[in-house]
């Protein structure tokens, strides 16, 4: 049995994976938390200053421990800091392998630009429009309703929970990727307007063991909108990559009033 691990992306929840049951293996454990950045989380979560560490504290809560790590859109960028900083302690993040699902990452300090904030601050709310959609489709909702829902969840957000997203965002350039050993799947969507495609290739080819796949006429929920896809994925991923490595138990020493 494979326990893997499920992280949702900034402003959604638990609910984002909900498309994907019925589809994994009888061999897969899914664990799909609730995390801080939660799309009712923000305002106790929102002037947090160490997201990442947040992040470690809910795998430490994983029962039996995380095989492999499926992380999603924010929450992608946050394992990838963490998995860097373990890799800088000498202490590699005890897991077999991580899914990298529509990453934002950059290599280049210099690829942000001034121009590009209003950009990506104006696409925002597209974003959240594009997960409401997905996650409703037999409820279709209005343009103008669906645009002010997604305005509204803006406005929930703020300026800080934003803030968060972005810092996290030019983060990734000082990120020591070449140190991070664990496997990595990278997966992109070619119609992301959101976090490109090219970004998930380029961060798959700065990873020691990465690998990319991406996804053709698809946009930044893959898991929504190619369910059986995302679960195939992460099936043939797990078959190379199938559980850590634990350590053996410790057998009872034999001695006076024990079984030898």
């Amino acid at each position: 049995m494979s326990n893997v691990v499920l992280l949702h992306g900034l402003a959604n929840n638990e609910a984002v994976w909900s498309g994907l049951t019925g589809h994994w293996n009888p061999d897969v454990r899914i664990h799909a938390p609730r995390l801080p950045w939660h799309g009712g989380g923000i305002t106790d979560w929102r002037h947090e200053q160490d997201s990442t560490a947040l992040l470690a504290r809910v795998l430490d809560q994983v029962p039996g421990g995380a095989d492999v790590v499926v992380a999603h859109s924010f929450s992608s960028v946050l394992l990838l800091d963490l998995l860097g900083r373990r890799a800088v302690a000498g202490d590699p993040l005890d897991v077999a392998g991580v899914v990298l699902v529509n990453p934002f990452y950059r290599s280049d300090a210099d690829d942000f630009h001034w121009d590009m904030i209003a950009p990506t601050l104006d696409d925002f709310p597209r974003t959240l429009a594009e997960s409401i959609r997905l996650r409703t489709p037999d409820r279709p909702i209005e343009a103008d309703l669906l645009a002010d829902m997604a305005r509204r969840m803006t406005e929930w957000i703020g300026p800080y929970g934003w803030l968060r997203f972005f810092e996290a965002y030019l983060r990734t350039p000082l990120f020591p990727v070449d140190l991070i050993t664990t496997p990595a799947l990278v997966i992109g969507g070619e119609a992301d307007r959101s976090a490109p495609v090219e970004q998930a290739r380029r961060l798959a080819a700065a990873l020691p063991s990465g690998q990319c796949l991406t996804v053709p006429d698809c946009g930044h929920f893959p898991m929504l909108e190619r369910p059986e896809w995302f679960t195939a994925a992460v099936h043939d991923f797990l078959a190379h990559h199938p559980r850590r490595v634990r350590p053996p138990a410790l057998a009872a020493p034999s001695g006076p009033g024990r079984d030898a």
